[in-house]
């Protein structure tokens, strides 16, 4: 299974491909900045964890679908080339 995670100021996030949210930890540190501060923090690692488990989702998908066209990967959702170059 692909999991994303991300973690830092006392939050701890996974999620799956797509951004589905598996799980969110909090450590007391992480309740002492106030509720924003939690919220944007929660927020900024599901955008990074998401990005993490999509790439490696696309990974996966393109080693196994060796041959497939640029437009049948496209037509997968994934962005063309963004393996190769490095891109989230």
């Amino acid at each position: 299974m692909i999991i994303g995670r991300a973690q830092r100021d006392g939050v701890s996030v996974s999620v799956a491909p797509g951004g589905a949210l598996r799980s969110v930890q909090l450590e007391p540190v992480a309740l002492e900045r106030g509720g924003a501060a939690l919220a944007r923090t929660v927020l900024a690692l599901v955008r990074e964890a998401t990005q993490r488990a999509n790439r490696d989702a696309e990974a996966a998908i393109r080693e196994q679908a060796e041959g497939l066209s640029e437009a049948d990967v496209a037509a997968l959702g994934l962005a063309s080339g963004a393996s190769e170059s490095g891109r989230p």
